[in-house]
């Protein structure tokens, strides 16, 4: 039997996880942070799910231009959103340079023109401001988050087909 290949790009939904790549992206994240954990800092996680949080901050600040740089590397206003998410989600320290870079590619004006059916872009739009607005907001460490919603739960509704976003910047 032979494998469906998957579209990283193929949306299921349109908050700002909404799509496999974008899960590959702060999968990536994760990895670069998780890397540089002491044996000691390896001990104390163990199966702790607040410590692992406390430790993603430490863990962030060690590898931070080293984030910066994969995001840039991928060319795409996509990086920019899901780094702004995994910041957030672990209270990662913030620049205003990223801030603002998080913010310009987040701009409703590179989505306006891209849907067709009106529920798309009104939906689109409603988690862009969310995002947008806890940027805006976020106060670094204290751990924040978005929108969601998982593979799970909107494949339990149908396979959809959605309009595919383009990153480019």
């Amino acid at each position: 039997m032979e494998e469906e290949e998957i579209d990283l790009d193929e949306h299921w939904s349109y908050t700002i996880m909404g799509n496999w790549r974008a899960l590959d992206y702060f999968s990536e994240l994760f990895s670069f942070c998780t890397r540089t954990k002491t044996s000691e800092e390896r001990k104390k996680i163990r199966g702790d799910h607040v410590k692992i949080r406390d430790l993603m901050k430490i863990f962030i600040g060690r590898c931070y231009e080293q984030l910066i740089n994969f995001v840039k590397e991928q060319n795409s206003r996509l990086g920019y959103l899901v780094l702004g998410v995994f910041l957030m989600q672990f209270g990662g320290k913030m620049i205003r340079e990223i801030r603002d870079e998080i913010l310009k590619f987040s701009n409703w004006e590179y989505e306006r023109d891209q849907f067709n059916i009106e529920e798309e872009k009104e939906l689109r739009k409603r988690y862009l401001s969310e995002f947008r607005e806890k940027i805006s907001n976020y106060v670094v460490g204290v751990h924040t988050l978005v929108s969601e919603e998982t593979p799970d739960d909107v494949f339990k509704k149908g396979r959809p087909q959605l309009t595919s976003i383009d990153y480019s910047m």
